[in-house]
């Protein structure tokens, strides 16, 4: 049911229209009556109600006055104005105020009835576009961690993918063009703040880009300007990086080199090390070193396996495999091989310790 103020200063204009409105099958409800509109100010905060039927000339404070504090205050309540035949002036003037029906005196219940069926229709609007919004801010939010995250690996395949996925839940949700800038908008707003709580700075969305938003003409637009925005700051994301990843890496190494003989040794354990995600640490390695995590921990754990065999005759093949990181020995020995052509028994063969 949606909830009905009624404003007059005649007693008997309340009633009938108390009555009126209670008996109408468009689902309203009076949840209040007031006098004038110093008292429908103070009901309307209490009541919070969805439409105020309201006299204009009246005490104290008349309907042109409460009409103008209630959009000052900025009230989301639908307005019905009460006018009799000398007050056409006035009522013109609150026409102006975005008031949208008016009764005339004495009230004719086919016409109250015709005008409680637009407001009716306008609030059931109201109410499913506060739904869809509701609905896309929630798919906003959900889209923007995933989003950020992408973004944080630098992965813009999965990107267009999601992109491609924001114009779907559009269509789905709503066909607005208006509420779906803004959304967008908004989504990338909740972008900025996941990667706000990664890098501890914000600076990604500024009014320029939000002046951009609002100047597209279609939805198709604001899709190509949300992906534009979103690849300018995975750019920038890439930039910065960039600049320090040369020495992140050489931190990474040197860990690498004091821990190889882990056997839980990880690319994810130097990427939590370093404070960077998996993909990313995999990717700058490679980069930086010329070869993958993977293949330079292999290589180095040869070489250490190589250096154990040369420098201690008498220590056994599994007791090298257990010091550079490898617990399963014929896995070590298989390695061994498949690195340098022989296996660690061969090795020593060829040096003369076996």
């Amino acid at each position: 049911m949606y909830k009905v103020l009624i404003v007059d200063d005649e007693h008997m204009i309340k009633r009938s229209l108390y009555k009126m409105v209670s008996e109408s099958e468009h689902g309203f409800t009076v949840v209040g009556e007031a006098e004038d509109g110093q008292e429908a100010l103070e009901l309307i905060s209490q009541t919070q109600p969805d439409l105020v039927i309201t006299d204009i000339s009246m005490p104290t404070m008349d309907g042109l006055e409460l009409i103008k504090e209630c959009r000052n205050r900025q009230l989301a309540c639908e307005i019905v104005i009460l006018s009799g035949y000398g007050e056409f002036e006035y009522a013109r003037q609150a026409l102006h105020s975005d008031v949208g029906e008016y009764l005339l005196k004495p009230i004719r219940p086919d016409v109250l009835d015709n005008v409680l069926r637009t407001v009716r229709e306008k609030l059931d609007l109201k109410q499913k576009a506060l739904l869809e919004r509701s609905n896309w801010i929630w798919s906003c939010k959900t889209m923007g961690i995933r989003i950020a995250s992408l973004m944080w690996d630098l992965d813009e395949k999965e990107i267009q993918q999601e992109l491609i996925s924001v114009h779907r839940t559009y269509k789905e949700q709503s066909g607005d063009t208006t509420l779906f800038k803004h959304l967008c908008y908004e989504l990338l707003t909740f972008i900025e703040k996941e990667l706000e709580q990664r890098t501890g700075s914000g600076g990604m969305i500024n009014q320029t880009e939000s002046a951009r938003f609002y100047a597209v003409m279609d939805a198709a637009e604001a899709c190509r300007l949300l992906e534009v925005s979103i690849m300018e700051h995975v750019k920038a994301i890439q930039s910065k990086r960039k600049h320090g990843a040369s020495q992140g890496i050489k931190t990474a190494v040197a860990f690498i080199e004091q821990n190889y003989m882990e056997e839980d040794l990880s690319l994810q354990v130097v990427a939590e090390r370093m404070h960077i995600s998996l993909s990313y640490a995999s990717q700058s390695f490679k980069e930086t070193m010329g070869v993958g995590f993977t293949q330079y921990l292999t290589g180095l754990r040869m070489e250490k396996a190589k250096e154990v065999l040369l420098q201690d005759p008498n220590c056994k093949t599994y007791e090298v495999a257990t010091a550079v990181g490898y617990s399963d020995y014929p896995h070590f020995t298989k390695t061994f091989k498949k690195h340098f052509g022989y296996s660690p028994r061969e090795y020593r063969k060829r040096i003369g310790l076996d």
